[in-house]
Formats: structure tokens, sequence, C-alpha cells
């Protein structure tokens, strides 16, 4: 999906569409919702909503001299309305990056990140609106011990429950106070259509509540509760 408009209306839309309910669209559907652990929690920025295209980051842990130049190419190399999903499964509890990489990352358009792994330098990150979705918090930095190896493939990361879900480059990454979830690109449109449906029959719901409608009736008229 190359389309820069596209892209961007598409962000723009899934940033008023809540987790919760592309999970129900996916249950609607009988495939597995994509949640990821419940360990990647909001750590900056938590009102901004998360939502845009996943661009790979993946390295390991190793002790080594010097820059990680592959860091700062990957961080530099981000398109607009991409979410970085950075993938250290092997990292130990040190930040995988802090608030520079984060400001470059956002100057490049990207809209977030989720890390799995730590960050540090939350405070200053959190006050520029950059949300990023992380397993700890940390004020040890990762230059040293963990590098940058490749970018752009896929990424496996645990699931909330069952198998560990495949982030692949161009997947939709969307994130709110109830988690992060995972769109496969092919399903992107045919999710976001149904998401924003539910989301409008939501909202008639909630007024025919204020007006004394009871959940038994809701599930009549709506079909969902």
């Amino acid at each position: 999906m190359t389309d820069p408009e596209h892209r961007a209306s598409l962000v723009a839309r899934f940033e008023a569409i809540p987790t919760a309910v592309v999970c129900d669209v996916y249950d609607e559907n009988s495939w597995e919702p994509r949640a990821l652990y419940a360990e990647l929690r909001p750590r900056t920025a938590s009102g901004t909503p998360l939502a845009g295209f996943a661009a790979t980051i993946v390295g390991r842990q190793e002790r080594f001299e010097g820059p990680d130049r592959a860091k700062l190419a990957a961080a530099d190399a981000l398109p607009p309305q991409s979410v970085a999903v950075w993938s250290g499964t092997d990292a130990g509890q040190y930040c995988l990056f802090g608030d520079l990489i984060a400001a470059t990352m956002q100057r490049r358009g990207c809209r977030g990140a989720v890390v799995d792994g730590g960050l540090r330098d939350a405070a200053v990150i959190g006050g520029t609106g950059f949300p990023v979705y992380a397993r700890w918090l940390s004020p040890v930095q990762g230059l040293g011990r963990w590098r940058v190896t490749e970018v752009d493939v896929p990424v496996t990361i645990r699931a909330a429950y069952g198998p560990p879900v495949i982030v692949r480059p161009g997947d939709f990454v969307l994130g709110d106070a109830d988690g992060v979830v995972i769109i496969e690109a092919d399903r992107i449109e045919t999710v976001l259509v149904r998401a924003e449906a539910i989301v409008g029959a939501e909202a008639e719901a909630r007024e025919r509540s204020a007006e004394g409608m009871t959940a038994q009736e809701m599930l009549e008229r709506f079909g969902h509760v």
C-alpha cells in the first residue's frame, strides 16, 4: 500500500476505533484475534492513539564497542504513517532506545512504536505526544548490549493467548489503553469498515441505554452488547 493519501486516511479512521472492537470483528468472522501480550503497555503519551503500518526492526543481545549504526539507519528509514515494531525478545532489562531515537522516528512521520523490550526517557518522549508501548522502563541504555540486525522482516511476538503473533511489514498496528492488536495487511480495509459500523451501532446503543433500554433489548436490537 504505497498511496500516501490513502495510507494517511486509513490511519486517521483507525484512530477512532477501539482495539476491543477490532477483536470483536475477528470473533464475528471466526478469526482468532491478534492481540499482543498484556505486558506491552503504553509507557508514553497514553492518551494518544497508536495507529499505523508495521515497520519491523529486529535485534539481538551481544556485547560490542562503538555506535549501533544499523539502529540509526533503521530510525532514519521509517516511512510516514508507520509504527516501528522493535523485536527484542532476548533483550535484558535495559532500553532498546530513548528520546533521541524516538525524536528521529517522529520526525520521519512515524506514528509510534511497539517495543518488545525496554524503553527509557519516558517522560521526555511522552511530552512530545509520541506513543510507545513497551515491556518495561529502564534507565540502562542498550548501546553495547543489544544491536539491530535486520529490518522489514516478519517478527514473532507473544500473543494475549494462544500461538505467538507474526507481525509482517505492512500489517496494521492499533493500540489503546486495552492493549495492542495486529491486523493482517490483506484484512485492513475489511476490518475497518466493519469496525466503523460496530462503533456507530454502539454509540446508538449507549443512547438507548441512557433512555432505559435493557441489556436484553439492546441485544435484540443491535445483536451485540
